[in-house]
């Protein structure tokens, strides 16, 4: 796979804003470095590569566009599903302590898993998204074990791996959230579920927006 590389005089434009202006992005060299050497080891047919290479660049481009340094991609696999490892800046509960008080980390180290399979069907809404830090994560939306992150029953075709990190940070900081834990819409922690229910005066943990204002 070819990685575009883009001129000077591309480079000294006004870096373009919002999520529909991703592709027109121009990654600095940081980001531009880890998706060649990605691209140089991508595997799978050329329209898979070329999917690949699109939504990791995106994934880039968000990270630079996005508000107070809030996502920062520190490494990206693409020799067969993309994958990355993403440091995401949000506030993420964690289980009370002993006198109940909720213990809250100030940002989240996270797996992300793009298969093949998401361009042919839809897949469950734990398919994507795997939290390694903080552990102990008290949410309805996380498993217990290996703490996949549920971002709903199942997901579109074809969702792109964009809306899959806004989705992330909107569970993480409780600004979209399901806590009934009769509605088997992406409840997998039913005592974290009850726990919300009884506490709802703490959601959200944050109104921030993932992207800058304006």
């Amino acid at each position: 796979m070819s990685v575009d590389v883009h001129s000077e005089q591309d480079k000294n434009k006004p870096a373009p804003q919002g999520l529909d202006s991703l592709p027109g992005v121009v990654l600095n060299p940081r980001n531009r470095h880890l998706l060649e050497e990605a691209a140089r080891a991508s595997g799978g047919d050329a329209a898979w590569r070329a999917r690949k290479g699109a939504e990791a660049h995106d994934l880039l481009a968000l990270s630079q566009i996005a508000s107070a340094g809030r996502l920062t991609v520190e490494r990206l696999d693409m020799r067969e599903s993309l994958q990355a490892v993403l440091l995401m800046r949000v506030p993420v509960p964690c289980r009370p302590d002993a006198n109940n008080v909720l213990r809250v980390a100030d940002h989240a180290v996270l797996g992300l898993n793009y298969p093949h399979e998401v361009l042919r069907k839809r897949l469950p809404g734990m398919s994507f998204i795997q939290i390694f830090e903080p552990h102990g994560v008290w949410h309805a939306n996380c498993g217990i074990i290996g703490q996949p992150l549920c971002l709903g029953t199942d997901l579109p075709c074809g969702m792109p791996v964009k809306e899959l990190v806004l989705m992330t940070y909107g569970a993480l900081s409780m600004q979209t959230i399901q806590v009934d834990e009769r509605d088997e819409a992406g409840i997998v922690n039913p005592m974290a579920a009850r726990w919300w229910a009884a506490n709802l005066h703490r959601i959200p943990l944050s109104t921030t927006p993932f992207l800058k204002a304006g």
